[in-house]
């Protein structure tokens, strides 16, 4: 009994081991359960904060983007109030100098031009930095000849560093490729700031440019541009902060000199888009180089640019007809300063309207050589109207009448959606005679177009009788109408998305398909298109496309008539 009782014992204080691990196991368990619990509530809690502060970050995203487009509409509204005017005191300055005048009168004038001059350089650089700011800042990336830009600054501050007493050299590298990628007006536009620069603080001087070949693959060259001056120097101290806003040196602050102190944070901010490095070597007193490097992709130096308006003149009639003209513009001074200018250039049919409205009844009522439409006015704005001409061209399948958009507002958002309503071009205020002139010479030759059919192909595919009762003209017709529209269509979408090749061979398909049918004027749209795609510049193909449509109908309207015949 004594080993059974023995046996007992041990189980009961097995069981009762069990139990107590039992016991506390549950009691860990529910600590354990109690702890996530704590870090669950914990968690939603942190769920909650982080909800509130994403609503709290997305609140205050949403109105710095509002700031931001608000900023941008008003430099837009701004950038117009200002040139407007402008445009008028230049344009009127410029019609008086070349009238008879004395030398007192001359000097006056030109002292008029400079002020204005001053005053848009000005806005000009405001404008570029808010838009530098505000990420709406875009390259136009093609063809950069160096020596004719050279040539070309040459020309245009040559007279400016003379008035200085300083000497003007140029000094080019002849290794670098005579045609090359990048933005031609960017590139321009910070030598000349920075040759501007060398010339205020120059005096009986010189000024010296270098552009020099750095490095040179199959593909691009890296290219270093120096502007030398021996002028009166950078002391470390101010070079240090030279290419910030509205900072300038100390003697650059003085009234002798003048300035925004935008120019070289500009210049700066134009460098690093178009991904290149810039910089300054000074000592006080020695005067200063400023140089910058970029690298530009190499084109090919033998291939010919075809512009719309070579293709476009193959075609035109010996005699050209008088140009029209409809102005659209809501400022007295700038319509009268326009139809002057028109004048003196030999253009006496034009008609002035104040408004949107006014500028659609006009166009419904006569034939138009060529549309200036303001962008901002009263009743009816410049887009809205084009957007109505283009829609009443569609219906009526009429020739697109060229519309250029004039505006004070240059920012690219603004030019964009000119392009989007249907105009062709962009004028910006204030512009000169000579501006005005190689516009309007440019559209004019677009505006009269060449016969619709070629009728001698027209009339040999007509003379071919089928077996049916139908003429191959007609069958022809039908198989283009069914194939054209949709390829059409996807010509539009890779030139908008920018697809060079497929736009290339889309834009062939659809050339060679019009001149087999005698369709004049619509193949010389698409052999305008397809050299565009070719050249890699889609994006000045992008106008022709408005034009396809309209073309396409009078065409088929055409042939349709001929094969009933």
């Amino acid at each position: 009994m004594s080993n059974e009782s023995g046996e007992i014992q041990r189980l009961r204080r097995t069981i009762e081991q069990l139990s107590d691990q039992m016991i506390r196991s549950k009691e860990q368990e529910e600590r354990t359960l109690t702890e996530f619990s704590d870090m669950n509530n914990e968690l939603v809690t942190l769920q909650r904060l982080l909800a509130k502060n994403n609503n709290s970050l997305e609140a205050a995203r949403q109105q710095a983007v509002d700031a931001g487009d608000s900023k941008i509409a008003f430099i837009a509204g701004i950038s117009h109030d200002f040139r407007t005017p402008l445009n008028g005191i230049l344009g009127m300055a410029e019609m008086l100098k070349l009238s008879p005048l004395s030398e007192e009168q001359e000097n006056s004038v030109s002292v008029i031009q400079d002020a204005a001059k001053l005053l848009l350089k000005l806005i000009q650089d405001l404008l570029d930095l808010s838009k530098l700011e505000a990420g709406q800042m875009r390259l136009e990336l093609g063809e950069v000849d160096l020596q004719e830009t050279i040539n070309y600054i040459v020309r245009l501050l040559e007279p400016q560093v003379r008035k200085n007493g300083n000497q003007l050299s140029i000094d080019c590298d002849p290794r670098i490729s005579t045609l090359l990628e990048g933005d031609s007006t960017r590139i321009t536009q910070i030598l000349i700031n920075l040759i501007q620069n060398a010339n205020k603080f120059t005096s009986e001087g010189t000024v010296r440019v270098r552009v020099t070949l750095m490095k040179d693959d199959e593909i691009t060259q890296m290219i270093r541009f120096e502007v030398e001056d021996t002028g009166i120097g950078i002391s470390e101290e101010d070079q240090k902060q030279l290419f910030q806003p509205y900072v300038q040196t100390e003697r650059g602050r003085s009234s002798e000199y003048g300035g925004t102190g935008l120019g070289l944070s500009i210049c700066k901010s134009l460098v690093t888009l178009m991904e290149g490095q810039i910089g300054v070597d000074s000592q006080e007193g020695e005067g200063s180089t400023f140089w910058f490097e970029l690298t530009l992709g190499k084109k090919d130096g033998n291939q010919s640019v075809a512009s719309a308006q070579e293709h476009q003149g193959q075609d035109m009639d010996d005699e050209a007809p008088p140009v029209s003209v409809l102005l659209a513009d809501d400022n007295v001074i700038n319509r009268q300063l326009v139809m002057l200018q028109l004048k003196k250039l030999g253009i006496n049919q034009v008609d002035a309207v104040v408004n949107g409205e006014e500028a659609i009844a006009a166009f419904l009522s006569k034939k138009y050589s060529l549309i200036l439409m303001d962008y901002m006015m009263p009743v009816m704005d410049g887009l809205e109207a084009t957007r109505k001409i283009r829609s009443i061209e569609m219906d009526e399948m009429r020739h697109t009448t060229p519309i250029i958009a004039m505006t004070g507002n240059v920012m690219q958002g603004e030019k964009d959606k000119c392009m989007e309503a249907g105009m062709n071009d962009f004028i910006g205020k204030p512009f000169t005679l000579e501006i005005l002139s190689k516009m309007i010479e440019k559209w004019q030759q677009s505006s009269e177009p060449t016969e619709v059919l070629n009728m001698s192909i027209v009339h040999e595919i007509a003379e071919l009788n089928t077996d049916g009762d139908r003429t191959l003209l007609g069958m022809l017709l039908d198989m283009y109408r069914t194939d054209t529209p949709g390829k059409i269509e996807v010509l539009r979408r890779h030139i908008v998305s920018g697809d060079h090749v497929a736009a290339t061979e889309v834009a062939h398909d659809l050339k060679s398909g019009s001149l087999s049918l005698g369709i004049r004027y619509l193949s010389t749209l698409f052999a305008q298109i397809e050299q565009f795609a070719k050249e890699g510049q889609s994006r000045k193909a992008e106008p022709l496309l408005d034009a396809l449509l309209p073309a396409y109908q009078a065409a088929c309207a055409s042939l349709q008539r001929v094969s009933k015949d």
